[in-house]
């Protein structure tokens, strides 16, 4: 079963195992500060660690933009040198140019002693040396340098970050015990700063290091909790982690569950889009149907995964173990030619671990036995039985380790814990003296808040019961001021053409006279008032004068509260300044309709193109009172009303159409004016 480590696919690792605290994002960031005196802040040096992977032509440009335009300081300067030979390091073509700058930010630590920056270079450089080079004990010593220089400056901002590269490490060489205590380290750092980054990637590492000693419960439980965090880690994750977790039931003869976490590795591998991950998906859904008996799929996904290892002619541990596992399944169909055909094609076995060695060896020893070259069979099952006593002898050392490890750092953490405690009973005295003079002082000041607010809340009270009569008054003013004008206008013309119109006169003056000592009415009645009014008007605008109204079905004339007048005024003036006078067809419309919540009664006429550009800034007392009424109502109101006016061009160049909308929403607040 292909476990997804640096001993084994060291091709995946380098694009998608970034385990070293380096997360690439999904897409390239933008600089957004830089700290003061010159240093990069984290936050930034971070971003562009973070899109190495997904967008390097755009982090060689920010460096070159940093270095020229910002950094003052030489250890940003090499700091930022870092992430460049990072990037030049993995690329197809510039190794030798990353190695070299590598190599001059190690002279400069050397020369000015800066044991920070040293701190970095170990850590990236083990990176390099372990993912490009595949020197996997001298990346481990890389590793502890950075280790050892990060403990003597006190700089922990990297901690999680080196303790798991160093526990990989450990894991890569074989010596699961010393992962596990570096995995712990990262843990107990994580949680006494109650932090969660890195927390996935530490716990799958814990999940692989016991499975690895075969001890599969407490594999088991680090994994439910890398589980619980899936939905917050990004794709390759999630794929290392299916994959890792599938191993894990495999080894402990849980095919069954295995399959299943595999099927989701496969899924999140075609997202990933790596010959790579897909090979190893691939391979592993091979192997797992194969130890379930099902052939059919077996054969299936063995065809897949060749397809996907000829993208990968250098991957002579891939090659090894897919040719070894093609003749598995060629001896379970009785095919020995192929099978034999199979296990000379599998290449050259030096790289490959004592578990897989076992396994390919009992493959030989069943095609022997099954040739009745007993002689061979024998040979390949000695072989077998020397592997699998190795990995016995190695998981039993390795569990032994461990536990000794973990009571070592137990038996720390317990004396930590004793001074902690002594330390926390001296603070809980000093808290309670605190305690009480936070006490003293807090009530000290909610009495002055208290007083403070009982204040303003007078103030404002006094405030509305002002404004509330500033509202009357104006009203009032409306009425003294526009009533008589408006009578006395239709007066004077009555008596002048000698009209018949005398009782709609009347009429006027007596809904006028019911209307004046209210300050808000009902639709239904300001409608009806403008239609006497505009009866009043008619003769005076000419037989070709046409005025019609369109109330919809939705508004309830009867109930809806508007302003007393509110339409008048605008009909007023539309007849004022718009149809009296002119030469030509004239037309008045009312319009009535609801919409997304409000109200919209619109007064529209085609008449004089006259200066009436903008109604609400005319110097009538209707419309400053009408300006004024809204300006104050919608201080109350959450939803505002509005007055909309427009003028354009009408049917020829010497007519204009003006359009008035007032939109009233759902529920406005007119109890202001109601007092």
């Amino acid at each position: 079963m292909l476990r997804l480590n640096v001993s084994y696919v060291s091709a995946l690792l380098f694009v998608i195992l970034i385990l070293h605290s380096i997360i690439p994002s999904c897409a390239p960031h933008k600089i957004e500060q830089v700290d003061d005196g010159g240093f990069i802040g984290d936050a930034i040096y971070g971003q562009l660690r973070d899109s190495i992977f997904t967008n390097p032509g755009y982090v060689l440009a920010a460096i070159d933009s940093l270095q020229d335009n910002v950094v003052t300081d030489s250890v940003d300067y090499y700091k930022l040198e870092l992430l460049r030979a990072n990037v030049l390091c993995n690329g197809n073509n510039s190794s030798a140019k990353g190695v070299a700058v590598y190599e001059s930010v190690r002279r400069y630590c050397l020369r000015n002693g800066v044991k920070e920056l040293e701190m970095y270079y170990w850590n990236y450089y083990g990176n390099y040396v372990l993912f490009n080079l595949g020197i996997r004990d001298s990346a481990r010593r890389c590793y502890e340098r950075a280790y050892k220089l990060m403990e003597e400056t006190g700089n922990k901002s990297g901690f999680t970050g080196v303790c798991i590269n160093l526990a990989d490490a450990y894991r890569a060489i074989g010596r699961p015990a010393r992962a596990s205590f570096y995995y712990r380290r990262a843990l107990s750092w994580l949680d006494s700063v109650g932090s969660t980054e890195n927390l996935f990637n530490v716990y799958v590492g814990l999940g692989q290091t016991y499975a690895d000693i075969a001890n599969y419960a407490e594999a088991e439980r680090y994994f439910k909790l890398a589980g619980t965090m899936l939905d917050s880690v990004e794709v390759y994750d999630k794929f290392f982690y299916h994959n890792s977790y599938g191993n894990q039931l495999y080894f402990a003869h849980r095919y069954n569950d295995a399959l299943r976490q595999f099927e989701y590795a496969a899924t999140y591998a075609s997202e990933l889009r790596h010959p790579s991950a897909r090979c190893i998906a691939a391979t592993n859904m091979c192997e797992v149907n194969l130890m379930l008996g099902n052939i059919k799929e077996a054969h299936k996904y063995l065809d897949l995964a060749m397809s996907w290892l000829k993208q990968l002619p250098n991957d002579a541990l891939l090659r090894f173990y897919i040719y070894s596992l093609a003749g598995d399944i060629a001896l379970n169909e009785s095919d020995l030619g192929r099978a034999r055909r199979y296990f000379e094609e599998a290449g050259d076995t030096s790289i490959i671990g004592p578990r897989e060695m076992s396994l390919h060896y009992s493959r030989l020893q069943r095609l022997h036995a099954q040739l009745h070259n007993y002689a061979e069979a024998y040979h390949y099952l000695e072989r077998a039985n020397y592997y699998e006593e190795l990995i016995d002898n190695d998981r039993i050392r390795n569990r032994i380790a461990e536990i000794e490890l973990r009571y070592r750092q137990d038996s720390t953490i317990m004396q930590q814990r004793l001074v902690i405690s002594e330390k926390e009973t001296e603070v809980r005295t000093l808290e309670v003296q605190i305690f009480l003079i936070a006490l003293l002082a807090l009530l000290v000041i909610s009495g002055f808040v208290g007083y403070s607010t009982y204040k303003r809340r007078r103030r404002v009270l006094a405030e509305m019961n002002l404004r509330q009569s500033l509202y009357a008054m104006r009203l009032a003013n409306i009425r003294n001021r526009i009533s008589p004008h408006f009578v006395f206008n239709v007066l004077n013309r009555e008596l002048k053409n000698d009209s018949p119109g005398i009782e709609n006169l009347v009429k006027l003056l007596r809904t006028n006279l019911q209307l004046c000592d209210r300050y808000t009415v009902t639709l239904q009645e300001e409608l009806e008032f403008v239609d006497t009014y505009v009866t009043a008007e008619s003769p005076s605008l000419g037989s070709d004068f046409v005025y019609t109204k369109h109330i919809s079905s939705e508004v309830d004339t009867g109930k809806m509260i508007i302003p007393s007048m509110m339409v008048q005024i605008f009909v007023e003036n539309a007849i004022k300044y718009g149809l009296r006078g002119f030469d030509g067809s004239k037309w008045l419309d009312i319009a009535v309709y609801r919409h997304d919540g409000y109200t919209a009664i619109v007064v529209e006429n085609e008449g004089n193109p006259s200066p009436r550009t903008d109604a609400l800034g005319s110097t009538g007392t209707g419309m400053k009172v009408v300006t004024q009424t809204i300006n104050l109502l919608n201080e109350r109101n959450v939803s505002k009303m509005d007055i909309d006016v427009k003028c354009k061009p009408g049917a020829n160049d010497k007519s204009a159409i003006f359009t008035v909308t007032i939109t009233i929403p759902d529920k406005f607040d007119f109890s202001p004016m109601k007092n």
